[in-house]
């Protein structure tokens, strides 16, 4: 098995929501292939994740 870092598998170009996104635009990304979308503040920081289901 070969070794792989976090780096060979991770998004580079991330999509994110801010606590105020509405419910219905945050399913819709999940459309896009797409299973979590990280929840940010104004600077960035993450504050959550919002993980899709089935």
């Amino acid at each position: 098995m070969q070794h792989r870092s976090v780096n060979d598998v991770m998004t580079r170009e991330v999509v994110t929501a801010r606590p105020d996104t509405p419910v219905k635009e945050v399913a819709a990304l999940f459309h896009r292939n797409i299973t979590a979308i990280p929840v940010v503040d104004d600077q960035g920081r993450p504050l959550g994740l919002v993980v899709g289901g089935p």
